[in-house]
């Protein structure tokens, strides 16, 4: 099998001659323009051989237009420094419209996507990042959670008008994705947990526009629903128009990936915990691996981390024992 049959078969849940495996995580240093966020992708999808390369953008690439203002990280594991956001008073959140994607901040996206896959000429899936519009509101605010459920609580309208500004502007971009040849989507949800929001109040706030964002995606093949951190409400969104759930199927209250795929019917994605690829031995990340191939059958598993890897802190080693784990030791 190629990269594109071995990820189609591991999508259907269908027999692949190994389970494809992938991993990603942020270069901060390498991110903050198209030129060098393309060369770092490439390189470490050279360096690691993985099934799909997915494109992990600069955190705030959703969010710049809207008033969110950073400096730039000039170190690989160092976060970018936020200096400032538009949102105080409940009131701010009406005074955002949507964006067009002209935005310096959007087509980057597409002229890095772009050098992308002249790079790797046709030989690797692409998988865009997606993040859902709460959250984006939610990284507007930069993971102010307080600030996020006062303002819901004060008012819930005025968040509502920028959940929708935020859908007015992601829908387009998804659409164009498809038309850069992307393979599919890795639509990042943080506020999909019961540390955030109850399910009934995140399907209220959220799945209206994340199924029109979603919608957008149709089609394209992959199709990723990653519900971020613990406490994941992934029975609540089972239901989503999704080819794959990914989570961290390591934290204490989070399924299995046996109990999430009973759950979801559909392929799942995960396996390795990012804080294990970080600080465990290569012998112990190939356990965790070849762990989550037995609990899953080898079908419809995507195996990778569980979240983003700390890059700068992840030894290739353990990322060479991950990709070996597909192979069978």
């Amino acid at each position: 099998m190629n990269r594109f049959e071995r990820l189609r078969a591991a999508v259907a849940g269908a027999p692949v001659d190994r389970v494809p495996v992938s991993a990603w995580g942020h270069f901060y240093n390498h991110e903050t323009t198209a030129e060098d966020l393309a060369d770092v992708m490439v390189r470490f999808q050279e360096t690691f051989d993985w099934d799909y390369l997915k494109i992990h953008a600069r955190a705030s690439y959703h969010v710049e237009g809207f008033g969110f203002r950073y400096r730039a990280s000039s170190r690989a594991g160092q976060p970018h420094e936020t200096l400032g956001h538009p949102i105080a008073r409940p009131e701010d959140w009406r005074k955002l419209r949507p964006l067009g994607l002209d935005h310096p901040a959007l087509a980057e996206q597409f002229r890095a996507i772009e050098l992308i896959r002249k790079a790797m000429n046709g030989k690797v899936p692409l998988i865009m990042t997606v993040f859902s519009p709460l959250d984006v509101a939610g990284k507007l605010v930069d993971q102010d959670k307080q600030l996020m459920i006062d303002h819901l609580a004060q008012e819930p309208d005025s968040v509502a008008h920028a959940l929708a500004v935020f859908a007015e502007t992601f829908a387009p971009f998804v659409r164009r994705l498809g038309g850069c040849g992307i393979d599919g989507i890795y639509y990042s949800s943080k506020w999909a947990n019961r540390h955030k929001l109850p399910a009934e109040e995140y399907r209220r706030l959220a799945r209206p526009h994340d199924l029109r964002i979603l919608a957008e995606a149709k089609g394209l093949g992959c199709n990723m629903m990653h519900l971020c951190e613990d406490g994941i409400h992934l029975e609540a969104m089972a239901d989503y128009p999704v080819d794959v759930f990914h989570w961290d199927n390591r934290t204490d209250n989070n399924p299995s990936l046996a109990d999430g795929c009973a759950m979801v019917k559909k392929a799942v994605g995960g396996g390795v915990d990012s804080p294990a690829l970080a600080s465990a031995t290569p012998e112990e990340v190939e356990r965790k691996a070849l762990s989550a191939i037995e609990e899953t059958g080898g079908r419809g598993l995507l195996l990778g981390p569980g979240c983003s890897i700390l890059t700068a802190k992840t030894p290739d080693a353990n990322l060479h024992a991950l990709r070996r784990a597909v192979e069978g030791g």
